[in-house]
């Protein structure tokens, strides 16, 4: 009983430095889109997927889509992690790269659609979805 009381205690003890600190730099950053492929039409009741390419790499990884949504529209964001952000002297990796990431919506949709991907240092990439 001691013996994986103690077992327990040092797992504890080693997963404390690897719990997130509530005192870390924030280092989510919007990320650069290249490119949005939504469909022109959908039908009544159907979902829609929309892929983003997002670029990443260096410091910057994909963490996820930030979706705000409306009856007539979406707005989306591809949020990434920079591992950088808030640290001195610290190199990244020159492996920039463009990687595909699909988001689904569950109808219903007003016809037109608009799809927006908001992005930080271009105009936004919008397309206009028919539902018919």
């Amino acid at each position: 009983m001691k013996s994986s009381l103690s077992g327990i205690l040092v797992v504890a003890l080693a997963a404390v430095p690897l719990a997130c600190n509530p005192f870390a730099p924030d280092q989510s950053v919007v990320l650069e889109v290249q490119n949005l492929d939504a469909p022109a039409t959908i039908s009544p009741g159907a979902q829609l997927t929309v892929v983003l390419t997002v670029t990443t790499g260096g410091c910057t990884v994909f963490d996820h889509i930030a979706v705000l949504r409306g009856p007539s529209g979406v707005q989306l964001a591809a949020i990434g992690v920079n591992t950088a952000k808030g640290k001195t002297n610290y190199s990244c990796p020159a492996d920039i790269r463009s990687d595909p990431h699909s988001y689904t919506l569950d109808p219903p949709f007003e016809s037109p659609f608009k799809v927006q991907v908001n992005r930080p240092t271009s105009p936004p990439l919008v397309a206009t979805v028919l539902v018919e």
